[in-house]
């Protein structure tokens, strides 16, 4: 009887160990295939991602005509395009409406026509302050030289634009101007001295160059439902001209259309600018849609003083 428990005893001894060797053996192989997998190169947690998995677009050509696109790799990007095309300069042949009717349409306007002729159909009114892109084409007909208006630009509702423009060169000057903006993916940066401070509690803005007050005047900032948004901005945009219509889906209802904004200047990839209004005189006063409101005077100044990346700073 004791010889057989003994027996017993040593058959479960034998079974525990063969057990125990086969987990261990398991569990070795587990972790050999572990340290395997792990330096393999796809789930190295040191490898970077591509720029096309963290990619984000800050706006888009449509929108801004402009595009800025932000990725692990744009340091590198913009340290080599700062030297060769950081910046992008498109000239052109623009015009400016003078002689006509005031902000409210009060006295004569000057009437754009469907084709350079007095007998062409009228396609629209015209205010003192617009700037508008010309072809530079002159066509001469009826004693009158006609200028061909042209919107190269992306526009919201293209609809709006069913004919061409002619304007007569009596009501118009020629000015000397160019369209710029960074480059994709080139580091927006302010290379001077120069600051803008918009203070929307003062309606005012504020141009220094260092030190130096260069420019102080009533602005328009954006209603209380389309604040101008506050902070640190750059100039990163510079155009003559911009055809700006609404409604702008998801943001404002309100219907305009408002073709030839002058001396526009944006600061945000929302659409935020600086610009001249041709079409109210409520300066001093919340007006815009977000935008900073100028005299068409005032901004046209302002434009020709201000380098891209100049810094815009939107306070209370």
């Amino acid at each position: 009887m004791k010889k057989n428990t003994k027996i017993k005893s040593n058959k479960d001894l034998v079974k525990i160990l063969t057990i125990s060797v086969i987990v261990f053996t398991l569990l070795l192989l587990i972790y050999l295939a572990g340290q395997s997998f792990i330096k393999n190169d796809s789930f190295n947690l040191n490898t970077p991602l591509s720029p096309i998995e963290i990619e984000t677009s800050s706006s888009t050509e449509e929108n801004l005509s402009s595009t800025e696109t932000t990725s692990t790799t744009t340091e590198e990007t913009a340290s080599t395009t700062k030297d060769t095309v950081s910046i992008i300069t498109k000239s052109g042949k623009y015009v400016e409406v003078i002689d006509s009717c005031d902000a409210h349409f009060g006295g004569t306007c000057v009437r754009a026509r469907a084709c350079p002729s007095v007998n062409c159909p009228v396609v629209t009114s015209l205010r003192t302050g617009m700037v508008l892109k010309s072809t530079g084409e002159i066509t001469e007909a009826d004693g009158v030289e006609w200028s061909h208006i042209v919107f190269d630009e992306w526009v919201r509702y293209s609809d709006r634009l069913a004919s061409e423009w002619y304007v007569s060169t009596e009501y118009l000057k020629d000015l000397t101007s160019e369209k710029t903006r960074y480059a994709k993916d080139a580091k927006v940066e302010n290379l001077t001295n120069k600051k803008i401070i918009v203070d929307r509690s003062e309606q005012k803005l504020y141009a220094y160059d260092g030190d130096t007050l260069f420019m102080e005047v009533l602005v328009s900032t954006g209603l209380d439902d389309l604040p101008t948004p506050r902070g640190n901005f750059n100039i990163f945009e510079k155009t003559p001209s911009r055809y700006m219509q609404g409604p702008l889906p998801g943001i404002s209802e309100q219907y305009y259309d408002l073709p030839g904004v002058p001396w526009t200047m944006y600061f945000t990839y929302q659409g935020g600018a600086i610009h001249g209004a041709y079409w109210h005189d409520k300066f001093g006063s919340q007006w815009s849609h977000g935008c900073v409101n100028l005299v068409p005077t005032d901004s046209e100044k302002l434009y020709e003083w201000a380098d891209l990346g100049t810094t815009v700073v939107v306070r209370d």
